[in-house]
């Protein structure tokens, strides 16, 4: 072999081993569960289940101090029991990034009877002066983390505070019992990431691809796992609707319209009945 080559095997040994070693930190790299979380993002949501009935802890219900600015929230929680069997309806909720088209958040809501909402949103868990990166999001950066939160947090924040384009969709669900069926999933879920934390990923444990894998588990390949938009989730909504989800006989852009709740957010404001007002 001629010094030409010697050098050439080395250098691609070298790169070989560095990726072997980069594979390794990331496969041996552990969860973090402790750490200076966001405030937003710093106390975990659990779930108590007796017989059907469920007490949530720390249901996250922030408001804002008056201001428009995302850092001007007053914390707080609420610890509440709901009656799984009084879940009447899911709804679809979908935040577009402002700056990047192609992605959104997305999550859900459940309606019970009695006129409670409660939003169960899969996120990034970030430290505190720690952004969001798609690229980094497929590494081992951020815990995966379940919040419960009030609408009046979850939605309100989006619409009224970060200015974003929110919809609301109400989802084609079957029936009452595969509402309390995909409710105590995800709720089982939330509980099962206190006791084994697992890592997001931008690809397939991101929030749209985990809801995904949430409805699939109960009824399979409603969602099919290799659907584009599990991933550029800005285009989320296209493949709930397209999957006969979307329980409106409308177009996607009719949906969209129908289903927009910013401006009657920022009407109506912080109210008690809010959950109820923006889908009038």
């Amino acid at each position: 072999m001629t010094p030409k080559k010697k050098a050439l095997f080395s250098i691609l040994i070298g790169f070989f081993a560095l990726i072997l070693v980069f594979f390794l930190w990331q496969a041996l790299k552990p969860v973090p569960t402790e750490g200076d979380w966001q405030t937003p993002l710093a106390v975990l949501s659990t779930a108590e289940f007796e017989g059907d009935s469920v007490t949530v802890k720390n249901v996250r219900n922030f408001r804002y101090r008056g201001s428009e600015q995302e850092k001007d929230l007053e914390p707080a929680y609420y610890d509440k029991t709901y009656d799984l069997n009084q879940v009447v309806r899911v709804w679809y909720v979908t935040e577009p990034f402002k700056n990047l088209s192609i992605a959104a958040h997305t999550f859900l809501s459940f309606e019970f009877s009695n006129g409670d909402f409660l939003s169960i949103s899969i996120e990034a868990r970030k430290r505190k002066g720690q952004d969001y990166n798609l690229f980094l999001g497929m590494l081992r950066t951020y815990p995966l983390m379940y919040i419960a939160a009030d609408e009046r947090d979850s939605v309100f924040v989006r619409a009224n505070i970060r200015k974003s384009d929110v919809y609301v969709y109400p989802v084609k669900i079957g029936s009452t019992e595969n509402a309390k069926m995909l409710l105590t999933d995800m709720l089982n879920k939330m509980n099962d990431l206190v006791v084994h934390p697992a890592w997001y990923n931008t690809l397939w444990a991101n929030c749209t691809s985990s809801i995904a894998r949430h409805v699939n588990q109960l009824w399979p390949h409603r969602l099919k796992g290799l659907q584009w938009q599990l991933w550029l989730t800005g285009y989320a909504d296209e493949l709930v609707f397209k999957s006969g989800l979307i329980d409106a006989d409308l177009s996607l852009e009719g949906a969209r319209k129908a289903f927009g709740v910013t401006e009657k957010s920022q009407r109506i404001g912080n109210v008690e009945n809010y959950s109820r007002l923006i889908r009038e």
